[in-house]
């Protein structure tokens, strides 16, 4: 590069030379410079100025950016385009717009480009921050093979802390893929470089993130050996503050409580020597699982709600959401489900307000599953109707986000691929120079057409390939789009199945009630005749023939067999629809008696019981049992009231 730029100082002294040659005047040749460089002082002057707002007034930048992009592109002054392109960038990433930032660091590695002998890796540094972009739309794969191109660079010109930077992106893109092997690998190979550098921040930082992809791994040893690692080397209270946080919870999950509380309180100490308010709730709420856990459920209340009054005095919304949902599940431990039931409702109506999908579905599903515990069916369907549409809601919601990063994926490849190619061209292009050098001045413009006949040929050669590509990206959209479908297909079936569980339930809740009303008032009847007709069998042993006469007589007339029969048919009706027709449809050749005793059987009565009723002898209900087998063509070991069920 520096050779190229002495050849470049070369040709514009020639230039110069030649311009005085042919009577150009000097005065009005360094009246021109120097209001150039006065345009040029003040462009230099904004930029910085722009810059210093991007973090605390992003819409300044964007104001002061605009203000010289004009005249940096008709004085095709592409230092300024490219820095200016870069700070707008930079405003839209701290206005958390990663779609338009993502869209302005292209460009401003476009002007880049055209920058002559920049060596100062600017372009290089503006493909991670690309990258960085896509990682934030959930375009992870996008975001590898970009970081992956920076890297390359990167080691190509010894610049150590951008390539540790890369190596951590891409261990974080991996993460989020959920490759958690191929995460751990490239996050290693940061924390070589950075025992190489001797820098202990970095070291603790690059140790905690390995850490957390064990974590979430749930190789939760694994996990506690980084962190414990990771703690010797930090010396800001802060950052061990969230070492022993992170420590904590790893104990927390292993089972160990003592030990969990423990780092958690050093934790909540070191956060409240520095009054650091936030963290200091979110210590209590971790606190808070941990007590919960162990079942000191009072003491976990008493967090939660300390925690809640800081959440509510910073107004942190969802911080106040998951501490309302915290709340209502330790009360649900404790079995005071009305408690838990107006904080999941608190929770779900802060939710609503700040539309939180997630938060939304997370709540309806506690509901619901409350109301499960207290048997209402009804209101547990309702919430269980609400958890659905919620999840459906989400899954729309990622659709849609997912469906505008594809379309900012598509607008930008082309300029990506050009960019690519811009590369691999400037690469030739130095090569040209330094051979230009050796060579002599004037093969210099046949080297400039050389260049430009190479590079229309390559662009058309690319071109096909460039249309593969892109058919084939459409492709995978495709497949995504369909296996999108089928999972919401999926989650309606589920809820569909849910729904009709609960109703099956419902159904069988009432079967059951009434086959309970009807066994009670069946041996109510069963009662009232066995008593009558003892009192009969004691009469009979008196002589005295007309008391007995009249009092048999006043006996028989109160127990009346057909009217029994009639209220037994009705209640019997009610429960099982259409089993009379049926029996009478299917056997023509039963009798009323037959198809009596066919429903008592049903019902699981006793010969005895059904003796009762029918107002005889235990030996005759055993033999029209006998006969009712042999009418319906029963196997002698066959089951008779199973066969009547059947019927049913």
């Amino acid at each position: 590069m520096r050779e190229a730029a002495r050849f470049f100082t070369q040709i514009l002294l020639i230039f110069l030379l030649t311009g005085v040659i042919y009577g150009q005047s000097d005065k009005l040749f360094f009246l021109d410079n120097f209001r150039s460089n006065a345009k040029n002082q003040r462009i230099d002057s904004v930029l910085r100025m722009s810059e210093s707002y991007a973090e605390i007034n992003p819409d300044t930048t964007l104001f002061l950016s605009n203000l010289i992009i004009n005249d940096a592109i008709s004085d095709k002054n592409y230092k300024a385009i490219s820095k200016a392109y870069k700070n707008m960038a930079d405003a839209y990433y701290y206005k958390n717009d990663y779609a338009k930032s993502l869209v302005f660091y292209k460009k401003s590695a476009e002007a880049d480009l055209l920058v002559v002998s920049d060596t100062s890796g600017f372009y290089i540094d503006r493909i991670s921050d690309i990258a960085y972009c896509y990682n934030q739309l959930g375009l992870h794969e996008k975001a590898i093979e970009l970081d992956k191109a920076a890297l390359k660079l990167n080691q190509r010109f010894n610049r150590a802390m951008e390539t540790a930077d890369n190596l951590n992106n891409l261990g974080n893109s991996y993460f989020y893929l959920g490759q958690y092997n191929k995460a751990i690998e490239y996050m290693t190979k940061t924390l070589e470089l950075d025992r190489r550098a001797g820098d202990s921040v970095a070291i603790s930082i690059s140790l905690n993130n390995i850490g957390m992809v064990y974590s979430r791994w749930r190789k939760h040893y694994e996990a506690l050996i980084f962190y414990e690692d990771a703690l010797n080397y930090t010396t800001i209270q802060g950052s061990r503050a969230i070492r022993y946080s992170n420590i904590g919870m790893e104990w927390y999950y292993l089972g160990d409580y003592k030990k969990a509380l423990n780092y958690l309180s050093k934790a909540l100490e070191i956060d409240t020597e520095s009054h650091q308010t936030i963290k200091i709730g979110v210590r209590k709420n971790e606190i808070a699982i941990v007590l919960s856990a162990m079942g000191e459920f009072d003491k976990a209340l008493q967090l939660n709600q300390e925690a809640l009054i800081i959440f509510k005095n910073a107004d942190i919304r969802e911080s106040q959401i998951i501490t309302l949902s915290h709340l209502g599940d330790i009360y649900r431990k404790k079995v005071q489900p009305s408690v838990a039931e107006r904080y999941y409702l608190e929770s779900l109506g802060m939710a609503i307000d700040s539309k939180s999908q997630h938060h939304m579905a997370q709540n309806y599903k506690n509901l619901y599953e409350l109301a499960e515990e207290k048997g209402e069916f009804k209101k547990a369907l309702d919430y269980f109707k609400f958890y659905s549409i919620s999840k459906d809601s989400i899954f729309d919601g990622e659709s849609y986000k997912q469906l505008a990063n594809f379309h900012v994926l598509y607008e930008t490849e082309k300029k990506e691929q050009e960019n690519m190619l811009l590369i691999r061209d400037n690469e030739l292009k130095q090569r040209n120079y330094r051979l230009a050098v050796v060579v002599i001045a004037g093969l210099f413009v046949v080297l400039i057409l050389i260049f430009f006949l190479y590079k229309v040929k390559a662009r058309s050669l690319t071109q096909n390939k460039l249309l593969l590509e892109q058919e084939k990206k459409l492709s995978v959209m495709e497949i995504e789009r369909k296996a999108s479908e089928n999972r919401l297909l999926e989650d309606r079936i589920f809820a569909e199945q849910q729904i009709n569980r609960l109703e099956r339930e419902k159904y069988q809740t009432e079967i059951k009630l009434k086959n309970a009303d009807l066994a009670s008032s069946t041996l109510c009847l069963i009662n009232r005749n066995e008593i009558l007709s003892e009192i009969k069998d004691k009469l009979k042993q008196n002589h005295n023939t007309q008391i007995i006469s009249e009092v048999v007589h006043l006996i028989n007339s109160n127990t009346d067999i057909d009217q029994d029969w009639y209220k037994f048919r009705t209640t019997f009706e009610d429960i099982y629809p259409g089993f009379f027709d049926r029996l009478n449809q299917n056997y023509p050749q039963l009798t009323d008696h037959d198809i009596r005793l066919s429903a008592y059987l049903l019902i699981n009565l006793s010969s005895r019981e059904i003796a009762g009723l029918m107002n005889v002898s235990i030996d005759a209900t055993n033999k029209a049992r006998q006969r009712l087998r042999k009418k319906l063509n029963l196997e002698p070991e066959a089951d008779l009231t199973l066969f009547l069920t059947s019927v049913k």
